[in-house]
């Protein structure tokens, strides 16, 4: 089990999103998303992931060609991903 918490707002949005993934992307996305979250937050040295880090782990592991898809998903979640990607 993961030692990383989930700020409760962040987690919220990232299950919201992944949940309106197509089903064939969401296992892949949610494992692949998730692990790159918690490795970053690690690597800072932080203690937990926050909604920014949902964001640069979506844009780091979702390929382009799948970028409009994404950005239409995290805009549905309420995730303003705009303000996170200069962090």
């Amino acid at each position: 089990m993961s030692d990383i918490k989930w700020e409760t707002g962040a987690l919220q949005k990232f299950n919201q999103a992944v949940t309106k993934m197509p089903l064939f992307h969401r296992r892949i996305a949610e494992k692949l998303v998730k692990e790159r979250a918690e490795s970053m937050v690690r690597e800072a040295n932080k203690g937990h992931v926050s909604e920014g880090d949902v964001v640069r782990a979506f844009f780091k592991e979702v390929p382009p060609a799948f970028k409009g898809m994404m950005v239409r998903l995290l805009t549905d979640a309420g995730i303003d991903y705009e303000k996170h990607m200069g962090e």
